[in-house]
């Protein structure tokens, strides 16, 4: 009896999942559409199709001038094209990565922010990080300073958003920042308020205050999904140091979507050709290639424990490339469309 039990046992049980057939962890995927080199017609338009594909996420930059190619190009202003792009979308999140908080004072930033929430009916989130343009800051005066203050900065910076997010009325004295009995509404849309996505690698400054002041953490361009386990140590160790529990899990990751293609060796190519032109570290985590080596790459971050992969892709905005990742990649990674 006990015989037939067990065999009966294991013809139910399910078969195992062999390790190239394993379910790939879901992900959600935006698109970050810098603001350099186009026309609003352009971006509205791309939004609006990437919302219909099924992207859960839409991002601008945050620059004056352009970051790459020509620098007397055209640029239009990160914050003021958000809140257009939210009022023309309907569902997916919304924002900058990131705000360079240098630029702004953070209670016109907290205010700002806010406006976002009320247009785009809560589907805003803050990202924001340290700032590291240069040339934005000399061009147009803005303190650029070194990499300790800019961080010291973006700490305050944090504590006066958050403050006026939360309290009735704060006040703050700091060593940049101060207030004085805030009055702030009307308040967000979004309860507590909305995620705050703090973006950069700097290990020893910066990610910490992922655990501080963060509901997520952006992985810039160039972390390697090693990079991302590294971090998501310290910011666990952090919280751990804090007490702050739970601790934030979410962990986007923005990779240049430059080509789906069949072509042998293409992705390794593209990669090696750009290292002309930009760093390595962003050169290898460049997708292009054949639909299952941009799945394998993007696995390898999701199991470094990315929870979204942020395509950033360059103007002109190729279309048919959206589409192909949509079709080809995404599924994978969220199930049948």
């Amino acid at each position: 009896m006990r015989t037939a039990v067990v065999l009966l046992a294991a013809l139910l049980a399910p078969l195992p999942v062999a390790a190239d057939e394993a379910p790939s962890p879901h992900l959600r995927f935006g698109i970050q559409t810098p603001n350099q080199n186009t026309a609003w017609d352009d971006l509205v338009s791309v939004w609006k199709e990437a919302e219909t594909l099924g992207y859960d996420s839409g991002w601008v930059y945050d620059h004056f001038i352009p970051i790459f190619g020509d620098q007397d190009g055209p640029c239009l202003e990160g914050w003021t094209l958000l809140a257009a792009l939210a009022a023309e979308t309907s569902r997916m999140q919304v924002g900058v990565l990131v705000t360079g908080n240098t630029y702004r004072n953070p209670a016109l930033l907290a205010k700002m922010a806010t406006t976002v929430d009320q247009v785009s009916h809560g589907r805003l989130a803050l990202g924001i990080g340290a700032g590291w343009f240069e040339r934005d800051h000399t061009a147009y005066g803005f303190p650029f300073g070194t990499p300790r203050e800019r961080a010291r900065k973006l700490a305050e910076a944090l504590q006066v958003i958050t403050k006026l997010w939360a309290e009735d009325h704060p006040s703050f004295h700091g060593k940049f920042y101060t207030l004085e009995h805030a009055p702030f509404a009307p308040r967000n849309v979004q309860k507590p308020h909305p995620p705050i996505i703090i973006g950069g690698q700097g290990k020893q400054w910066i990610v910490p205050l992922v655990a501080r002041y963060g509901d997520g953490w952006n992985a810039v361009v160039g972390v390697s999904p090693e990079g991302i386990r590294e971090r998501r140590d310290i910011i666990q160790a952090e919280c751990r140091r804090l007490g702050r529990t739970p601790c934030p899990t979410t962990v986007s990751v923005l990779l240049p979507l430059v080509a789906i293609t069949d072509i042998p060796l293409a992705g390794p190519a593209v990669r090696l050709g750009a290292r002309a032109v930009v760093k390595k570290e962003v050169a290898q985590s460049i997708l292009a290639g054949s639909a299952g080596d941009i799945r394998d790459r993007i696995r390898a971050y999701a199991d470094a424990g990315a929870t979204e992969v942020i395509l950033s892709m360059r103007p002109p905005f190729d279309r048919d490339l959206l589409r192909r990742f949509a079709k080809e990649i995404m599924p994978s990674f969220k199930g049948t469309r």
